[in-house]
């Protein structure tokens, strides 16, 4: 029994965002923050979530924020430079938001490797 905190600790530590799995970390990495901003409101919105209208700025990252049965999710849109590009968020096996999300982004593609040149 002495050992069961930890155990608790070390399942919990196992456990990564989305955002930091394929592919959702490629669409991350290539969508604009106005994309991101809109996509993260019509996800939450999608899984239930009261969206409060007015973002704001918390150390550099974009905070929207949401409210479902009394409970309140953050969700921070970081800089292009920064990874995860999003963190925080609903539970990661227990929401919608993170599937709908990649859904969303699923347009938002890579700029196509430029072809080797010709001789």
């Amino acid at each position: 029994m002495r050992f069961a905190p930890l155990a608790v600790l070390a399942l919990v530590s196992c456990a990564t965002s989305p955002a930091i799995r394929s592919p959702l970390r490629e669409q991350l990495a290539v969508a604009d923050t106005p994309r991101l901003e809109e996509a993260t409101r019509t996800c939450l919105e999608q899984a239930g979530w009261k969206v409060d209208p007015i973002a704001d700025y918390v150390q550099g990252s974009r905070r929207v924020s949401g409210v479902k049965n009394k409970t309140m999710t953050e969700v921070y849109i970081n800089p292009p430079d920064f990874k995860p590009r999003i963190t925080g968020g609903p539970d990661y096996d227990k929401d919608s938001y993170w599937s709908c999300l990649s859904t969303e982004l699923g347009g938002a593609k890579a700029a196509p490797a430029p072809a080797p040149a010709s001789s």
